[in-house]
């Protein structure tokens, strides 16, 4: 099993490729953007329901400056674990144990990719949540002109049965906040796309992001490197490096012989970390040539197997336990 078989967003609920693009193709980079960044939100309502919000932002090749930004939503309801069934004894000694039903999401309702600077749009889900979507990417700051998500300036908030389910960028106008009392979604997941800018000499890319590996931790710097080419790199100059707050935690040389692995790590506000790479076709170009990093959140005590136990958790229509941070570098 290789990263590239594993993927910690469900196609239903997420994509950053167009429609005409099949949702499982997802190893396929889409031509037309130069980068995106997809971010998963569990929201608890005061009923107690349960939504997955995804909110994917994307920056197109094709048209320069802001215009070239949009953002699309998906909201999933969560159906919550069947109760078992309680036999009375008699009926119990003849009838065979019965496994709970595993939670299954519904169908998720995407909103299409929004390029217009300001608006609202209102819909319901398959589970029956009345949803409404208000943005204002007016005034919109980006911390870098190929950043497809905005740094301030901005707000983008989901309504779901007239509650504040997730509010991004600065404060809420008073006429939607007034009536509504904002829940505390948790981030569950966040995905990263980028392309790599054009070397005269060797490939190269180097990319920092900020995130928290767990509620209430501290906020974290993550940067990736992969630095070399199997064609034009002689092999002591090839480097894999993944550090978080300057600490190194990955430094693998000899690229063609350590393209793929994991290690563990222990932050310094005690997160434990799963540290994933996987840069196959980076080193030995095919299609695209995709660099990819995962680090997560330990989850439990579900030791070093925990990352893959995951992945059968996602398959199963759950969420996986503990944060995850993905990001995928492709060549020009």
């Amino acid at each position: 099993m290789t990263m590239r078989d594993f993927s910690c967003f469900r196609d239903a609920a997420v994509t950053t490729l167009p429609s005409s693009v099949a949702a499982g193709d997802a190893q396929h980079l889409d031509r037309s953007l130069q980068s995106a960044t997809a971010c998963v939100y569990r929201a608890t309502l005061s009923s107690g329901k349960e939504l997955l919000v995804t909110v994917t932002w994307t920056r197109s090749l094709a048209v320069p400056g802001d215009a070239a930004t949009g953002f699309s939503v998906a909201v999933e309801d969560a159906v919550p674990l069947a109760p078992p069934k309680l036999l009375p004894p008699s009926s119990a000694a003849k009838t065979a144990p019965t496994t709970p039903r595993r939670s299954t999401p519904l169908q998720a309702y995407k909103m299409q990719l929004q390029t217009k600077r300001r608006g609202a749009r209102s819909f319901a889900t398959e589970g029956g949540t009345a949803v409404a979507v208000h943005w204002d990417t007016s005034d919109a700051r980006y911390p870098s002109p190929s950043s497809p998500e905005p740094s301030g300036g901005y707000h983008l908030a989901v309504v779901a049965d007239a509650e504040l389910a997730l509010l991004l960028g600065t404060e809420l106008p008073r006429r939607f906040a007034a009536a509504s009392t904002p829940c505390r979604p948790a981030l569950l997941s966040r995905r990263e796309q980028l392309r790599a800018p054009p070397t005269p000499t060797s490939a190269a890319v180097a990319h920092s992001t900020r995130c928290r590996f767990r509620d209430g931790g501290e906020e974290h710097e993550v940067t990736v490197c992969c630095r070399g080419d199997r064609r034009a790199t002689a092999s002591d100059e090839s480097e894999v490096a993944v550090s978080v707050d300057g600490r190194t935690l990955v430094e693998a040389r000899r690229v063609e012989w350590n393209f793929r692995g994991n290690r563990t790590a222990v932050l310094a506000d005690g997160a434990v970390v799963e540290v994933m790479w996987d840069v196959h076709d980076w080193w030995f170009p095919t299609g695209a040539g995709a660099a990819q990093f995962m680090v997560k959140a330990r989850g439990g005590d579900g030791g070093g197997l925990g990352v893959w136990m995951d992945e059968e958790m996602a398959s199963k229509g759950h969420p996986p336990a503990g944060f995850f941070l993905h990001m995928q570098c492709y060549r020009r």
